[in-house]
């Protein structure tokens, strides 16, 4: 018991110090953190299933199945996560932070001050919705095309088409999506992981059991 007391402790502190506003996060993070803001999440999966149907000039039937397959399995992901989130029902950082002193773990400390970088979604933390998606969706455009780590891809700000982020890989950028939850202060990265577990196993169960080519 003592060990979990500690390593609770631990992650709050390190979520203090990462993810909240007041302390200044390194400059690479920082600005990870700001563009991918929710709006820019979903779109960024799509317009790298465009991009790379367009780039094969995939038949159109072909093109209709990848984007079907794709928003399916991401429709199911809403409903796993937010079926789960109010299941476990787990206190996002701002809340474990401002109230260490009320948890019944003597190790933890309460900063009753503290802000997290990004926003704070006013639902519970566990698991990340971001991480089911952006696991899914690689796994959806791997089964198509290629494996993710060897297809490059710049993604584009949808309010201002001059601010990009350029990836060496689909896994990589989904990578950095998953990161800039835990850098934003929205989430814990055992709960990132988990989520990746979650987004992998939907994903292979939707890719293994709907829209198969007719033999």
């Amino acid at each position: 018991m003592a060990a979990d007391a500690n390593a609770m402790a631990g992650l709050l502190a390190r979520r203090r110090r990462v993810g909240g506003r007041t302390i200044e996060a390194p400059t690479l993070q920082t600005e990870a953190v700001k563009f991918w803001e929710n709006i820019n999440f979903g779109p960024a999966s799509q317009a790298a299933a465009r991009e790379f149907a367009m780039k094969q000039e995939m038949p159109l039937a072909e093109c209709a199945r990848l984007f079907a397959l794709l928003n399916m399995s991401l429709a199911n992901a809403y409903i796993v996560n937010w079926d789960a989130k109010y299941t476990y029902n787990v206190w996002r950082p701002v809340t474990a932070i401002r109230n260490g002193d009320e948890d019944g773990n003597d190790a933890t400390e309460r900063d009753a001050g503290w802000t997290s970088f990004n926003p704070t979604p006013m639902n519970p933390e566990y698991p990340s919705q971001a991480t089911i998606n952006a696991t899914i969706a690689s796994a959806v455009l791997e089964s198509v095309f290629s494996p993710v780590k060897a297809i490059p891809f710049t993604a584009t700000d949808v309010r201002d088409t001059k601010r990009t982020r350029q990836f060496a890989s689909l896994a990589d950028m989904a990578e950095e999506q998953k990161n800039v939850r835990v850098w934003g202060g929205v989430h814990y990265r055992f709960a990132i992981r988990a989520s990746e577990d979650v987004g992998r196993k939907l994903a292979a169960y939707m890719i293994e059991n709907t829209l198969k080519r007719a033999r």
